[in-house]
């Protein structure tokens, strides 16, 4: 008797959990979005993106989307075998878009702002002291963009003016897997865009991946940084310093190549200031083969650095250079690793 009634027991659970899953995903398509379209996701126009990245489900699309508030106008959602990405859109866009082939895509559009009528939205601007004058400069921070009127706030940065963005990747909440956002902790004179594995909270200071971007670059190009978080970059020393210490770091760096990869970590990672010239300093690592200078200024080819003019890159280098760098000609050399096509180093 005991043993049916807790049978009994399990089976309601179950089958209240399944209605509530159920009533959530009619909730979300029926009452905040709709589905429009089946599109090609690899035809768009990238202007009007707010941001991409992969996620779980619909349903996480749709969360993320009302997060932007009124900037997210829609979503646009792609799944494979091995992954579901979602995009997400400023204006609604894909009303035209191309009818898919091979890669079909489908459309959700919000529908609790679509329905609003443009002087309906005025007013309620108005009320709330964010309409901004036709003849006023756009007054979004951090990258937004004036879209009516209304900021448009990228990945990572909120508020009336986009004026508040997350310190580090950690900072993030609501997302998975792996993609930008820009990070403005204090101290930093502009937002930076930066790669993230937003599952274990790692902030990337530099990834190489295409090895398109030039990394033999003066001590001022490394201390400001270069290239394209979505590809390969240098977030910058600057940079690196004030993000490192805002609170005790595990440093990785990661080299890979097809057919294997190599993982070292630095434990108590921290890049010192510009008046010590970007020192490192770390507590221990995980490998004795892939040692960094602790305590020596950050060398780059015009501070008159042996290693950084014969390897061709800026680094942290030991007296004797042997361990190369992830900076270093691609594909990459460092420690006991050679011929790594990707490179990575993070901070978590």
């Amino acid at each position: 008797m005991i043993q049916s009634s807790g049978i009994r027991l399990i089976l309601c659970f179950v089958v209240f959990t399944h209605c509530l899953v159920c009533f959530g995903e009619e909730n979300i398509e029926n009452n905040d979005f709709s589905f429009l379209y089946k599109c090609d996701w690899n035809v768009y126009n990238t202007t009007q993106v707010l941001h991409e990245m992969q996620v779980k489900s619909r349903i996480q699309c749709a969360v993320i989307c009302l997060e932007y508030q009124t900037s997210c106008l829609g979503f646009e959602l792609f799944k494979t075998l091995s992954f579901t990405s979602c995009r997400f859109f400023r204006e609604d866009l894909r009303k035209n878009c191309i009818p898919p082939s091979t890669s079909a895509s489908l459309f959700y559009r919000r529908t609790d702002v679509q329905d609003v009528t443009m002087s309906q939205l005025i007013t309620q601007q108005m009320t709330t002291h964010t309409v901004f004058p036709t003849t006023t400069s756009n007054p979004c921070q951090n990258g937004g963009t004036l879209n009516g009127f209304m900021c448009s706030c990228v990945f990572g940065c909120s508020g009336q003016y986009c004026q508040t963005c997350i310190n580090e990747c950690n900072d993030a909440t609501g997302v998975s897997g792996s993609g930008t956002a820009w990070i403005k902790p204090n101290g930093f004179d502009v937002a930076k865009e930066v790669w993230c594995n937003f599952d274990v909270g790692v902030t990337y200071l530099q990834i190489r991946k295409s090895g398109n971007v030039n990394f033999n670059r003066t001590y001022a190009e490394y201390e400001n940084g270069f290239g394209d978080a979505n590809g390969d970059y240098w977030l910058g020393n600057k940079y690196a310093h004030i993000v490192s210490n805002l609170r005790s770091f595990t440093s990785g760096i990661t080299v890979m190549k097809s057919g294997g990869y190599r993982m070292v970590y630095y434990y108590d990672f921290v890049v010192l200031d510009s008046a010590s010239k970007y020192a490192l300093q770390y507590s221990s690592a995980s490998s004795s083969s892939y040692q960094l200078a602790t305590g020596q200024p950050f060398q780059a080819y015009d501070t008159v650095s042996a290693c950084a003019q014969s390897l061709g890159c800026g680094w942290w280098f030991t007296s004797t250079c042997s361990s190369g760098s992830v900076n270093g000609p691609y594909p990459v050399t460092f420690g006991t690793y050679s011929g790594a096509t990707t490179t990575r180093l993070g901070i978590y």
